[in-house]
């Protein structure tokens, strides 16, 4: 159903439309066209402003307002608003003119006015914060005729806004203009691309206070793959080289000196023969170099859990700078100034790449198999 149906602007008169550009008037909520606005300049209904006289929404509006009609008409429709409600259970009252509305209304039916919020579901309106722009539909379209100071609509359509979407900071809360290492935030964002909110914060405090540490599990967990998903291309294709050469090593270890010496007949077998082996200390030495490559593996594991934040700032850092200096940019952007093919730049350069992932997976998954074919399937 059409928010506005059955009203009418009290500038020309006529019954508004659903394809209608209408506003609202930030202090009575009482829609105009928009060009009726631009022509009397504000409110059809300011005269009347904080008086018993203010225009208030009717509860079935149709028909002329008629907002000469004096006190008794003070709705400017037909029918004057209802007294206050006391609302049902659930209910939410408005402490401006006291109608009951719905249990999660983010705004009066029957002035507009903006309700405190009840829980998450219709939490406040949020701050922007200055590094983001609003969506389109969240520009208030009467943005430039509020007066100064207004506390009603303070950052929404008025009181036919029908949702608010959260506003993500790329920048992870740092300030806008502020620079790491020289390039600014912005750029960086441009760069790093998804969960940039995430690196950003930990990029300029790591520019701040000379740390170089800083954990990330991800470069814990999956630390090749991490890098090459960041296209870290030069230590995730040394990462990636070690593992092919550690699963080498291991295969070949293996089928060549382990597995010949045990009982392969059953797996009971298998393990009691490795048992009697280790007692006798004739596969000793193998056994500890594997120890050993897993140990050195987990230990780098740590060491990118550790420095990957950092490895990758310093990385990402420098592919900014050339990136910038290419596009004809020999200093970073001015602040308050955007460079639009730098920032298109940046993205292309940046961001993440999941076809490395897979490409680095299948080349792990492929060298295991062939190991395992040269040295255990061949026993």
């Amino acid at each position: 159903m059409f928010f506005y149906e059955g009203y009418i602007c009290p500038v020309c008169g006529k019954k508004f439309q659903e394809t209608d550009d209408i506003v609202t008037c930030p202090e009575c909520g009482a829609p105009h066209h928009r060009a009726c606005w631009q022509q009397e300049g504000h409110c059809h209904f300011a005269a009347d402003h904080g008086t018993p006289r203010q225009w208030k929404r009717p509860e079935e509006p149709s028909g002329v307002p008629d907002h000469r009609a004096g006190p008794a008409a003070s709705s400017h429709g037909p029918q004057a608003a209802p007294p206050p409600s006391s609302g049902a259970a659930g209910g939410r009252i408005c402490p401006r003119c006291g109608k009951a509305n719905l249990e999660y209304a983010e705004f009066c039916s029957q002035c507009g006015y903006e309700l405190p919020p009840a829980d998450w579901r219709s939490g406040p309106a949020q701050q922007t914060p200055p590094n983001c722009q609003q969506p389109p539909y969240q520009q208030p379209p009467y943005q430039q005729y509020r007066p100064q100071g207004s506390p009603y609509y303070p950052g929404g359509y008025g009181e036919y806004s029908p949702f608010r979407v959260p506003v993500v900071d790329p920048l992870g809360g740092v300030p806008q203009g502020e620079t790491i290492d020289g390039e600014r935030v912005e750029d960086v964002a441009a760069f790093v691309g998804p969960n940039s909110a995430y690196y950003l914060p930990r990029f300029y405090k790591m520019a701040r206070t000379g740390s170089r540490l800083s954990w990330n599990w991800p470069a814990f967990l999956i630390t090749p793959y991490w890098l090459l998903y960041r296209k870290q291309y030069v230590p995730g294709g040394i990462l990636l080289g070690l593992e092919m050469v550690k699963t080498f090593l291991e295969a070949f270890i293996l089928g060549t000196y382990i597995y010949p010496q045990l009982d392969m007949t059953s797996t009971a077998a298998m393990y009691q023969s490795m048992f009697s082996q280790v007692q006798g200390g004739r596969l000793t030495i193998y056994f500890a170099i594997l120890s050993l490559m897993t140990v050195i593996s987990l230990l780098l594991r740590v060491l990118f859990g550790l420095i990957g934040n950092s490895l990758y700032r310093r990385g990402a850092l420098k592919k900014v700078k050339a990136v910038r200096e290419k596009q004809g940019n020999p200093a970073p952007v001015q602040p308050g100034t955007t460079d639009g093919y730098l920032r298109q730049a940046l993205t292309q350069s940046g961001g993440v790449s999941l076809v490395l992932v897979a490409a680095s997976a299948g080349i792990i998954w492929f060298a295991q198999i062939l190991f395992q074919t040269l040295f255990l399937y061949t026993l």
